[in-house]
């Protein structure tokens, strides 16, 4: 077995040789996926909320810094350079964007997926029968299976998901689904309505929504960034109150009712209420408020949140334990805090103070400072505090731990783009228990090829761990290609371990049907847990997959995407992994493995 899977990788990897990379929306997914979320934390409304933009591009003549924070790897000095030279001269082309100092080609690349130039046009005033008639709707259907020894229960999972939009102003949804094992009675539900520009009224939420202000010590989104070479995504930005598609335990999110409201020119109210059962069949009350002021290049934002009728049992189950509540004995949590940003050109500094009052009070601090000398060197240093008490099941900033509390560190990062073809960036992060650094390199010499390389180093829980991982990606005529290798070392307890992982994908794009196929072959050896590789791969729509590989053995999946015509569109995605009998026997696994994913969609 070890045998074929090394002669598949190697058969894809030269018949690769002669191809180049298509930069499309997928690469695009997948930049932010792997940047943004190392670890596989990302969770899947990022990409329905990236989709989403696609399908309804933002006119960057009629735009605000809210709706730009939802592209995610946008930084706050780069939203305001957008936003000021519309002010100063609104855009004519796209290609304007080259003028900005602070966007860079790549970053550039990205956007413009989501982006349009059209002319701003004024404030209407909506009628209902209006909304309805030219409203877009769409319809999904998602069902998956596993191997039916990995559940107790029905391995089969599904999913109808619709969305109403009307030019990006009233947005509904409606979406049901249940998780594999699950039995049918245990199905997860939800819904929300999005109103937005309703005269003074800048935006309303109902149903699940969140809530993001500041900069995540006193409320923060659920989408953890983490640390990462790319500086100007390492810190959070202010989103306010948007609506939530997903269903489940697994993401932090509202269910109530939300509000912003213009009091002034340059002032913005928020208020939002949450009723929601959690653990232990608890109720769970929350109430928020934030107000925010603009004068100039001065931001400065007050938020406070109380919950109510708390338990001391995990509010919500998902890999960041910082939202699980662990103060005990009493009824009524609360946190406030006051966060600022003050632009002045080529200095960026930010932060926000906040305190908790559980059983005991807790304070937590982040302050931030961006320098950018010249247009192409760009630095960012960050310090943190956040104290033993300092308690907070919203907070989500960043930290080394999963949980925001009982840490102190800074942060350094730098990116240097003076180099022909390349982009250099580096970070490094000190805690008091433990470090991490990483450096990565991209070439990109054409738009039709480009190459990174990453490496990091980092202490933490007594462990060295120290990974590389390097890939090329190109495309030729109607295939792309990528091939990439991961490898790491980890020291623990005196004793050295290693995982490594190599893939090989194709894509073939057909010229006369609208078909794609996607392939992945993948050969790996992580001896330890430890040694576990994450890495993202291609899924049906609205679906993302960033699974860890674990073990000796091999991964392959095919994806298959077929636009019937305007209305209908289908998804199919095989994936088996299997592991070397030997291996499998010793660690009490089966030795295959294998999901069936399918999806159809609607648009109207």
């Amino acid at each position: 077995m070890k045998k074929i899977i090394y002669l598949i990788f190697l058969f894809f990897f030269f018949l690769s040789i002669t191809y180049a990379q298509t930069y499309n929306l997928e690469d695009i997914l997948e930049d932010i996926y792997n940047q943004l979320s190392e670890d596989g934390e990302a969770p899947e409304f990022i990409q329905e909320e990236l989709i989403e933009i696609a399908q309804n591009p933002i006119n960057l003549n009629q735009t605000t810094a809210n709706e730009l924070s939802r592209l995610h790897f946008l930084s706050d000095e780069q939203i305001d350079a957008i936003l000021l030279y519309q002010y100063l001269h609104p855009f004519q082309e796209i290609y304007e964007l080259q003028l900005i100092d602070c966007l860079k080609d790549y970053e550039i690349r990205n956007l413009l997926p989501f982006v349009y130039v059209g002319e701003a046009k004024e404030e209407k005033n909506m009628y209902f029968r209006e909304v309805f008639h030219y409203a877009k709707h769409e319809i999904t259907l998602r069902t998956d299976a596993r191997n039916i020894e990995d559940f107790e229960g029905d391995p089969m999972y599904g999913k109808l998901r619709y969305r109403f939009n009307y030019q990006n102003r009233v947005m509904a949804g409606v979406t049901i689904g249940r998780t594999p094992g699950a039995t049918w009675e245990n199905i997860d539900y939800g819904g929300f309505i999005e109103l937005r520009d309703m005269g003074p009224m800048k935006r309303i939420v109902a149903g699940n929504y969140q809530a993001n202000f500041g900069y995540g010590l006193v409320i923060g989104s659920p989408f953890k960034r983490g640390k990462t070479a790319y500086i100007q995504s390492t810190a959070t930005t202010d989103e306010g109150l948007k609506k939530f598609g997903s269903v489940g335990d697994s993401y932090n999110y509202f269910h109530g009712v939300g509000a912003t409201a213009r009091v002034s020119s340059w002032a913005d109210v928020s208020a939002f209420y949450s009723l929601r059962k959690g653990k232990e069949e608890a109720w769970n009350h929350v109430v928020g408020v934030n107000a925010t002021g603009r004068w100039n290049r001065l931001k400065v934002g007050i938020t406070a949140v109380e919950t109510i009728e708390a338990t001391s049992s995990q509010f919500r189950e998902r890999s960041q334990a910082s939202y699980s509540l662990e103060v005990k004995g009493r009824d009524v949590i609360g946190v406030m805090g006051v966060n600022a940003r003050w632009n002045m050109g080529k200095v960026d500094i930010w932060g926000e103070v906040a305190t908790s009052h559980g059983n005991k009070w807790g304070v937590g601090v982040i302050t931030g400072v961006r320098y950018r000398p010249i247009s192409d060197v760009n630095l960012l240093a960050i310090y943190r505090y956040y104290s033993p008490e300092f308690d907070n099941v919203y907070a989500n900033s960043l930290c080394s731990w999963s949980r925001m509390k009982d840490e102190h560190g800074g942060y350094l990062g730098v990116e240097y783009n003076r180099l022909k073809n390349w982009q250099l960036s580096a970070f490094g992060d000190v805690w008091k228990t433990g470090f991490e650094t990483m450096a990565q390199a991209d070439f990109i010499p054409q738009k039709d090829y480009r190459m990174h390389t990453r490496f990091r180093v980092k202490r933490k829980d007594e462990k060295d761990t120290y990974s590389l991982r390097w890939n090329m990606v190109y495309e030729f005529g109607q295939w792309k290609m990528k091939t990439q290798a991961d490898g790491n070392m980890v020291q623990a307890e005196g004793e050295w371990t290693y995982g490594w992982s190599l893939l090989q994908d194709v894509e073939y794009r057909f010229s006369q049907v609208p078909i794609v196929l996607q392939l992945r072959a993948q050969a790996f050896d992580a001896q330890e847990w430890n040694n576990r590789v994450y890495i993202y791969e291609n899924d049906v729509l609205y679906a993302y997959a960033i699974p860890f590989v674990y073990g000796l053995g091999g991964r392959f999946w095919l994806n298959a995407r077929y636009k019937i015509n305007d209305i209908f569109s289908l998804y199919l995605r095989v994936s088996e992994t299997i592991y070397q009998n030997a291996w499998a026997i010793e660690h009490d696994k089966k030795s295959t493995r294998t999901d069936v994913h399918a999806l159809l969609r609607i648009k109207l």
